[in-house]
């Protein structure tokens, strides 16, 4: 089990033609937080650790990265549609790059009246403690995805997260990669969030999150 703090993030709008001249950020939307643990933690699944201790001449690091969306309120109007988490694996030379050589999830879907699978996690004042949940047999039935992942092997993953007809973006998403680092060099990750809210009177805006620097440039390695 790990512990992960959440810090609220505000949500700065895109300018486009006839969006009204004062909206400002939206705050108490979302929160964000992030935990970087060994490569052979608990919590990582069973192929993760086969990963690693097949190539033991490699370094990794498993990055854990939470976005948690909360409902609208009268002074933060908006219903989440859309959301994406990117992550850019960087060191000092753009021509060597980290990789994050697994990701989770690669998609997470939820049944058609059933429940969900994936990472189990719960909060509690603002601390979502996460472990591996078993995935129990959902049945027969249509499923659709709600967070899908892109970029595994890639030094450029990202998730998208979605709202179905009956199933609102809401609540806390856990995701995670299995980062290879280069070795003897700094290694970090770059943080960027993006989100689409439907609002009543304005349609669909777009925002992207204004992530301060303990969020935006995670130190993987010193």
């Amino acid at each position: 089990m790990t512990e992960v703090q959440l810090h609220d993030i505000a949500l700065v709008p895109e300018r486009t033609l006839g969006s009204p001249a004062d909206e400002g950020p939206l705050r108490g939307r979302l929160t964000f937080g992030w935990d970087l643990l060994p490569a052979d933690h608990e919590s990582a699944p069973a192929d993760w650790r086969a990963q690693v201790n097949g190539t033991p001449g490699r370094d990794y690091r498993l990055l854990l990265l939470v976005c948690s969306f909360r409902p609208e309120t009268p002074r933060s109007p908006g219903v989440f549609r859309h959301a994406s988490l990117a992550v850019s694996l960087t060191t000092p030379d753009p021509a060597v790059r980290p990789v994050a050589r697994l990701i989770d999830p690669g998609e997470r879907t939820r049944p058609v009246g059933g429940p969900g699978t994936g990472l189990s996690f719960t909060v509690a004042t603002g601390i979502v403690d996460l472990g591996v949940e078993r995935q129990p047999d959902a049945g027969a039935g249509r499923e659709e995805w709600i967070v899908r992942g892109h970029g595994a092997s890639q030094p450029d993953p990202q998730w998208e997260f979605r709202s179905l007809r009956r199933l609102p973006l809401a609540g806390d998403h856990p995701v995670a990669a299995l980062v290879e680092l280069v070795p003897g060099v700094p290694n970090t990750a770059d943080v960027l969030v993006a989100a689409e809210l439907e609002h009543r009177s304005w349609g669909v805006r777009r925002y992207r999150a204004s992530l301060g620097p303990r969020s935006h440039g995670i130190t993987l390695t010193s």
